[in-house]
C-alpha cells in the first residue's frame, strides 16, 4: 500500500520535471493552431482613440490659470483674499517694506495674508487702492486730533441695480 503512493508521488514529479508526453499531447494540436493563427489575428489590431480619453495624459490635471472674455471685460480666477466678505476681515499690522507699504489682514479662516497696493481683495473684485497710516495732528489748543486711523482704502465696483450704470466706492479695512 505504500509502495503504491510512492509510486503516484513518482509519476507525479516525472510530469511536473519534464512536462507531459508528446503522445498525450498529438490530439491538442489542432486547437494549438488555431490559437496561434488568432494571436496573429490580434497583432494586426490598431487602436482608435475616438470617443475615448488619452491613455497616457494623467487622471489628474493641474488647474492652469487663464484669463476668459465676458460681456466685454476679462474675468480673472479668484485667488484666497477674494473668498469672504470686505467686513469680515481684519487689519492686523501695517509696514513697509522696501519703501513699499504692506498690510497684515487676518481672514475669518484664521488666516494671515500679506496685501499690497493693486492686489485683489473680497467678493466683489475689490482692488487695494492705498494704505494709510495714522495721521495725528494738534488743533490750537494742543490737543492731538486723529485725522485718519491705519486703513486699507480698496475700491469696489459695482452696478447700480436702478440705472445699471457701473458706480466705484471706496471701502475700507480697519483695525
Amino acid at each position: 500500500m505504500k509502495y503504491k503512493h510512492y509510486g503516484l508521488f513518482t509519476l507525479l514529479l516525472f510530469v511536473i520535471s519534464f512536462g507531459v508526453p508528446t503522445g498525450v499531447l498529438s490530439a491538442q494540436q489542432p486547437e494549438i493552431a488555431s490559437i496561434q493563427s488568432d494571436s496573429a489575428a490580434e497583432t494586426s489590431f490598431a487602436y482608435s482613440p475616438r470617443g475615448r480619453r488619452d491613455p497616457f495624459k494623467p487622471l489628474i490635471q493641474e488647474q492652469v490659470k487663464t484669463v476668459r472674455k465676458s460681456k466685454g471685460r476679462a474675468e480673472k480666477l479668484k485667488g484666497p483674499l477674494e473668498k469672504f466678505e470686505l467686513s469680515q476681515y481684519r487689519l492686523v499690522a501695517l509696514m513697509v517694506v522696501k519703501g513699499v507699504p504692506r498690510a497684515m489682514v487676518k481672514a475669518p479662516d484664521g488666516k494671515s495674508y500679506t496685501v499690497k497696493v493693486g492686489e485683489y481683495i473680497g467678493l466683489n473684485g475689490g482692488i487695494v487702492k492705498n494704505i494709510e497710516t495714522k495721521v495725528v495732528d494738534v488743533d490750537a489748543n494742543g490737543m492731538r486730533i486723529e485725522k485718519s486711523p491705519d486703513r486699507i482704502v480698496v475700491e469696489e465696483v459695482g452696478v447700480d441695480s436702478y440705472t445699471g450704470n457701473e458706480v466705484r466706492e471706496n471701502r475700507y479695512i480697519v483695525m
